[in-house]
């Protein structure tokens, strides 16, 4: 055997001195029958607490059981009622004085929405006749950070309450941050439900013909507008101007005089948007002139300074102004008497003097397009009766007055293309889970270099290994990095509510948008994936959990301050494991019946508690969360080796892992019990073959292994060297190496 002072010496190197637990692990078995029943009793009282719950219809209900008076003043505050439900999908009129003034329909039946943990959710939304969304209610949802004592649910119904009178009819475009609009930690499901009551919008829009499914073409926005004087009216292009001088309209060969006095200052304007039409004449002669227009006509504006009269009529064609024509691409739309309107001054602030004005209403016979380039001709005679000389004033509608799709307004030139991640991308073409990941691409490009780090870090582990203080610097720095920005500030812990979502999903018809819109934990939960295939659990547990790099710092500052350690029989140890396989089987049981007491019992769970909401949560769950970490202060990873049902399941699915990469001698376990003694988590017996399904990759045993003044073999070989070549044999290891050679080792 190792001589007992030597391990000794490798236990208070690693902790300074040790306490052990009384017992040798016997008054274990009935403390497990009481915890297993504690799990049965908290899932029974779940479980009847959800029966005996006042019964309110749920998603699964015919719509207009859950069409309560409060549901309904909630999605339609103006409505005083609803007509009969009708239609696939079902849909309530909103009735106002017996008239219907818009829709209310839920986005369950609608659009069949899942929510982060693949469960559906069901939104009450209200529709009005013009297309814009009048309220909401969050009518049922079993999102798993979502609750009273997480992120409370009425968090979320305010988040929703801001896309009130939302035109549906616009881009939108909901920025993913973390922690905004009060509902950190549950952004995953508010990008999920914003988008459930857009679509849904949208789709019965489509069905009550208040929007056109036009293939995305575009169209006038005649209703936005912004206060605008003059001079804004100009710069904007919702106003365009031509200046003409006597010796410009001459050296045209126009007939005027050659001179620099004015000959004409010609304006034009579409006014029939909102934006254009209000700034120009006002509220109430903007409705006027409108009035007077059948619908689809448009409304053009033309005005003039100068001497040169445009507003003639010919002579030989009764009622044409001879003087000016609209041409757009190849037609020639020429101005009658019967197209005027009478015209009002401008109101606009600012506006010039004005010596002749026309108000023109183009209707769709007329051809004319008005989101198509056109340019105003102003024809101005020769002299001696030669060919009237032609002056263009082109004009296009601004982009802030067309609507329609983002990449259809780019390819028309209404809006300026936005490229991202380094220009490769065209963000119109990108859809919702797309923008979240080029949003996200730090993060990503951060998560890729440190998970490329720890792949080289298992890769070249016997290099590290050997290296005593290098790993220690290398571990504390890795670990502390996986705490502080993957768990704390990108949000990358994984939990087994993922696992059930994943599993859920894979066996219930596969909807990757759930998870594709959490980017980070797509990326650790794939690459955990892998390495559970190839390595086992140690790889997440070890080195990529958070909450378990959480502990193992707090263990490593305890013994650096000398904290005494508590070191746990084995034989209880290896009893205590069990704790975690119960509480993941209990845990998928009890998902099989019913997801939301899964969710509620998954609280087992620190994680979202410490990590997700950085313990801003109600005190039993900060005090529970945090009680972990003050008793990893003495008994390392406490959480993580008895308790962790994600570990329970990761070791389950890892136990067919396909490498064993670390090293192990013959004399481990027979002659030698270094590593044995010196493992922070008890993973290695007596036999020295090392348990994969609780060893969590941390490398100490390599360290021990390639330490030639710890591990006894390397001991005894390099006294041999000493004794061959004359050298002295350094008394800090002579002990082991005698008592390694006393006992066979070579």
């Amino acid at each position: 055997m190792v001589a007992p002072h030597h391990v000794e010496m490798v236990r208070r190197r690693r902790a300074g001195y040790n306490r052990r637990f009384p017992g040798d692990g016997h008054v274990l078995i009935p403390t497990l029958i009481r915890y297993a029943r504690v799990l049965l009793l908290l899932a029974t009282l779940i479980v009847v607490a959800g029966q005996v719950a006042p019964a309110r219809a749920g998603m699964e209900d015919p719509l207009a059981s859950r069409l309560s008076a409060a549901v309904v003043k909630s999605a339609f505050p103006d409505a005083d009622g609803i007509g009969d439900v009708v239609g696939d999908p079902p849909v309530a009129p909103a009735l106002k004085d017996g008239e219907t003034v818009g829709y209310v329909f839920s986005t369950f039946e609608t659009v069949s929405p899942r929510g982060f943990g693949g469960e559906p959710f069901d939104i009450i939304v209200g529709l009005d006749g013009e297309g814009r969304i009048t309220g909401s209610h969050l009518l049922e949802q079993h999102e798993p950070i979502i609750g009273d004592k997480m992120v409370p649910e009425s968090a979320m119904v305010h988040y929703l309450d801001s896309l009130d009178g939302l035109d549906i009819s616009k881009p939108i475009r909901k920025r993913r941050m973390r922690g905004v609009d009060g509902v950190a930690g549950a952004t995953t499901s508010a990008t999920l439900m914003h988008g459930a009551i857009v679509m849904s919008a949208r789709r019965i829009a489509r069905i009550k013909e208040i929007l056109v499914d036009n293939g995305g073409a575009l169209a006038l926005d005649l209703d936005v507008h912004a206060p605008l004087d003059w001079r804004g009216l100009v710069e904007s292009g919702s106003v365009t101007r031509l200046h003409l001088t006597g010796a410009d309209v001459a050296r045209a060969g126009g007939y005027a005089d050659d001179n620099d006095k004015t000959f004409i200052d010609l304006y034009t304007a579409l006014a029939t948007p909102a934006g254009i039409g209000r700034n120009l004449f006002g509220d109430q002669w903007y409705g006027h002139h409108l009035s007077q227009l059948e619908l689809g006509a448009q409304l053009v504006m033309i005005a003039s300074r100068g001497h040169y009269a445009w507003k003639r009529l010919s002579a030989n064609q009764a009622g044409l102004y001879e003087r000016l024509q609209i041409v757009q691409g190849d037609r020639t739309i020429r101005l009658t008497k019967q197209q005027s309107l009478p015209p009002s001054a401008l109101r606009a602030p600012g506006a010039p003097g004005i010596d002749e004005m026309g108000l023109f209403g183009l209707d769709k016979a007329s051809g004319f397009d008005p989101l198509a380039p056109w340019r105003l001709e102003l024809l101005v005679s020769g002299p001696d009766g030669a060919e009237p000389v032609s002056f263009s004033l082109p004009y296009r509608i601004p982009g802030a007055f067309v609507m329609g799709d983002e990449m259809a307004l780019e390819d028309a030139g209404f809006a300026e293309p936005n490229y991202v991640l380094f220009g490769w991308l065209r963000e119109s073409a990108l859809n919702t889970w797309q923008r979240i990941w080029v949003e996200s691409a730090a993060n990503i490009a951060i998560l890729l270099a440190l998970l490329t780090v720890l792949t080289l870090l298992l890769i070249f582990q016997d290099t590290l290994s050997r290296s005593r203080r290098w790993h220690a610097i290398v571990r504390v720095g890795f670990l502390s990095f996986v705490l502080i920005w993957l768990g704390w500030i990108a949000g990358g812990q994984l939990s087994v509510i993922n696992l059930f979502s994943y599993g859920r999903s894979l066996l219930g018809g596969f909807d990757p948008l759930p998870f594709l819109v959490e980017p980070v934990i797509l990326i650790v939960a794939v690459y955990t994936a892998v390495s559970l295939v190839l390595l086992g659990r140690g790889v997440f547990c070890g080195w990529l959990c958070p909450y378990g790099a959480f502990q193992e710092l707090a263990n490593r500052l305890a013994r650096l301050f000398r904290v005494p350690q508590l070191s746990i029989p084995f034989a209880l140890n290896e009893k205590l494991w069990a704790i975690k396989y119960v509480a993941i089987i209990a845990l998928v049981g009890l998902a099989g019946y019913s997801m939301d007491a899964a969710r509620v019992a998954a609280e087992i769970e620190p994680f979202k508690t410490a990590i997700t909401l950085k313990f801003e949560r109600a005190w039993p769950y900060a005090l529970y969360a945090g009680g972990f970490v003050v008793a990893s202060l003495f008994v390392e990873r406490i959480f993580c080796r008895f308790l962790c049902p994600l570990g329970g399941a990761l070791a389950i699915l890892g136990r067919l892992h396909m490498f064993r990469w670390l090293k192990r001698r013959p004399e481990c376990g027979g002659a030698c019990h270094i590593c044995e003694s010196s493992c922070p988590v008890q993973a290695i017996p007596r036999g020295g073959r090392i348990n994969m399904n609780e060893c969590f990759q941390c490398l100490d045993c390599q360290v021990d292994y390639f330490d030639e003044t710890t591990c006894p073999p390397l001991v005894a070989r390099r006294k041999r060297r000493a004794r061959a070549t004359g050298a002295p044999t350094p008394s800090s290891y002579a002990a082991a190496g005698a008592a390694f050679t006393r006992d066979g080792g070579r």
